[in-house]
């Protein structure tokens, strides 16, 4: 089913904003990738079809975006700023805090089912997890995937439909009020913060990480040292892909 009318103004809306900043249309509106949480109460994608749809879709096209600066976007916390508190239910591994995990570095990431790059980034945590769990347990970073403004039911499904390989080996927050992600400043997905032992900022991205790549290793031995400047680090994107922009 298509998007409704209102969910296409809106996709116009946003889109039109990025234009004072001067930037080149890279790719077409893609509903599976654009159809962010348009408010504190919508769901993604939610209605009927609206005869308005295709034009307004089409002067889309007509308006310039700067997706990499949508992507690649100031971090809301600057490095070596302490993280906020975390603290939901998840689906199979009970309540999560970030407190409880305090001396462990952390993988704090935010996703949506809806949110097709997330769904390629998932199987990049998941082999992430796998090559960490050859660190001792003391030392060995911890993830916590938070799934925003979604319910279980949901959540369930797409990772029985989509995440190949069994259970994922870490926890799946629930963030069905969308309250961590306020607090978190998520505007994009998916965002991933790179916690140090202690609970400080580290790294920090806006759209896909490719946790595969080569550097990442080296990044996350450095985890259990004092909080240090980390602008010589980027965590690196997934190659031609792009996440989904909240509001």
């Amino acid at each position: 089913m298509l998007p409704s009318c209102d969910f296409a103004i809106a996709l116009l809306r946003r889109t039109i904003r990025p234009l004072a900043a001067g930037g080149s249309l890279t790719r077409k509106p893609d509903c599976r990738q654009d159809c962010g949480v348009l408010d504190s109460s919508a769901p993604a994608c939610r209605g009927s079809a609206s005869p308005l749809l295709p034009a307004l879709l089409l002067a889309l096209a007509s308006f310039s975006i700067d997706a990499s600066a949508q992507l690649r976007a100031e971090p809301a916390f600057a490095p070596g700023a302490a993280a906020p508190p975390l603290a939901l239910a998840s689906l199979d591994h009970g309540p999560q805090s970030l407190a409880a995990l305090h001396g462990r570095p952390v993988i704090v990431h935010f996703f949506a089912t809806w949110c097709e790059p997330c769904r390629e980034e998932m199987a990049g945590l998941r082999r992430l997890a796998g090559r960490l769990a050859e660190m001792p347990p003391k030392n060995r970073p911890a993830i916590l995937a938070i799934d925003v403004g979604e319910p279980a039911t949901r959540i369930r499904r797409f990772l029985a439909q989509e995440v190949a390989g069994g259970p994922l080996p870490f926890p799946i927050l629930i963030d069905e009020d969308r309250a961590a992600m306020k607090a978190w400043k998520v505007a994009f997905l998916p965002t991933s913060h790179v916690l140090g032992a202690d609970h400080t900022l580290r790294f920090s991205a806006t759209g896909p990480v490719d946790w595969d790549d080569a550097r990442v290793p080296a990044a996350l031995d450095g985890l259990l040292a004092a909080a240090t400047p980390t602008a010589a680090f980027t965590l690196p994107a997934l190659p031609d892909n792009s996440g989904s922009p909240q509001q």
